[in-house]
């Protein structure tokens, strides 16, 4: 059990075609259930790039680990939650498969004023066996230095609790341009951080 602040990360990969129903559930019947159980996620996101896109993304915050489970309990017992999953699945279901990871904080997320004008990026990225401190350490003094003059930031960066091939870390980026995000991909991959899955984001105002 997680006793202190903890990330979820949920990544749910959407059937071809049927990203705006997705979106439409998230700003709807989502918006009214999530609320009531006290589920706040820091950022609601669709992938329109990456391996397996699209995916719609969510990255939430818990300060402890009764705290997550109450909620999630709360909201997959109420019967409001079954009714609006049936109505938005109309006949088929959106989600194909979903991946579920907790995460540790290595930078803190930030929530930009106006992410909306950013090129997003969410790099889930291997860390090189045995080198995780030394990864933290580069996330956290040296990575928002080098993306800077470059266009970039990180908007969160966090290591995987979690799931397979570990050691890994979920890095958001924000990008002044697409053009920067394209060209600067390099510095993403500085050891001890290797290959990443890279997704351009999509932000969901809601």
């Amino acid at each position: 059990m997680i006793s202190s602040q903890f990330y979820e990360l949920r990544l749910y990969q959407v059937e071809r075609g049927r990203m705006p129903d997705m979106v439409a559930r998230r700003k709807d019947a989502l918006q009214t259930l999530f609320q009531r159980h006290g589920i706040a996620p820091l950022g609601n996101w669709y992938t329109s790039m990456g391996r397996n896109s699209p995916f719609f993304v969510y990255l939430m915050r818990w300060p402890d680990w009764e705290t997550r489970q109450k909620a999630w309990a709360g909201f997959y017992s109420d019967p409001e939650w079954w009714a609006a999953r049936e109505s938005t699945n109309a006949g088929s279901e959106l989600v194909e498969r979903y991946e579920l990871n907790f995460l540790k904080e290595i930078h803190p997320w930030v929530a930009h004023p106006d992410v909306s004008r950013l090129t997003l990026e969410l790099h889930i990225t291997k860390i090189d066996i045995g080198r995780s401190a030394a990864a933290e350490a580069l996330v956290k003094n040296d990575l928002n230095t080098r993306l800077a003059t470059h266009g970039g930031q990180v908007l969160g960066a966090f290591e995987y609790l979690t799931g397979d091939d570990l050691p890994r870390a979920a890095l958001f980026v924000g990008w002044d341009n697409a053009t920067q995000a394209e060209v600067m991909q390099h510095l993403l991959e500085t050891a001890p951080l290797n290959r990443s899955d890279r997704y351009r984001l999509t932000h969901i105002p809601l």
